[in-house]
């Protein structure tokens, strides 16, 4: 199980930097171009890269939590036993149980700390499909506002057109 010192130093997710720096500049860029959509976006990635490091802390503080109260509580179940088989046996006998007893938690705490991983995955990868629907929104919101600047370019084209047609028309006419 790390120390407190040793998660304190654990890195931030993969992507917690890449999304942090992606929407400083994001922000930057659309702050400076008066580009609300893209100052948004950037807004976006700092919250995604702040959940994922609050959703990490999380995961791993509830993890090493789980672990200490069931070594604890393991540890005390274990003396107990031990001390119950030693005023029942004899010293052979009792070398005996615990050896076999000792593999069997061996393979039961095997067992926990798989269960508990697949835990902690299954939390990562819902943690990475929030990421995913978030990242899908960004993407649909600049692929809605890509279609709304070509039709704001397709009216402006028609306007250019009815002005040159226009222009024409009183050139005729002087």
């Amino acid at each position: 199980m790390p120390t407190p010192e040793q998660s304190a130093r654990e890195p931030s997710p993969p992507g917690g930097l890449v999304d942090r720096v992606t929407g400083t500049v994001k922000k930057a860029v659309g702050a400076v171009l008066g580009d609300e959509e893209l100052a948004r976006e950037g807004q976006l990635h700092h919250d995604k890269a702040a959940t994922a490091k609050v959703a990490a802390e999380l995961a791993a503080k509830a993890g090493r939590e789980q672990a200490a109260a069931e070594l604890t509580a393991r540890e005390q179940e274990i003396e107990v036993e031990r001390r119950r088989v030693a005023t029942e046996l004899s010293a052979e006998a009792q070398q005996e149980r615990i050896a076999r007893e000792r593999a069997v938690e061996e393979q039961r705490v095997q067992a926990d700390a798989v269960q508990r991983e697949a835990a902690i995955e299954r939390q990562l990868e819902a943690q990475e499909h929030v990421a995913d629907v978030k990242e899908q929104l960004v993407v649909d919101e600049r692929l809605e506002a890509g279609r709304d600047a070509a039709a704001l370019e397709a009216e402006a084209a028609r306007a250019r057109n009815t002005a040159a047609v226009l222009d024409e028309t009183a050139e005729e006419i002087a």
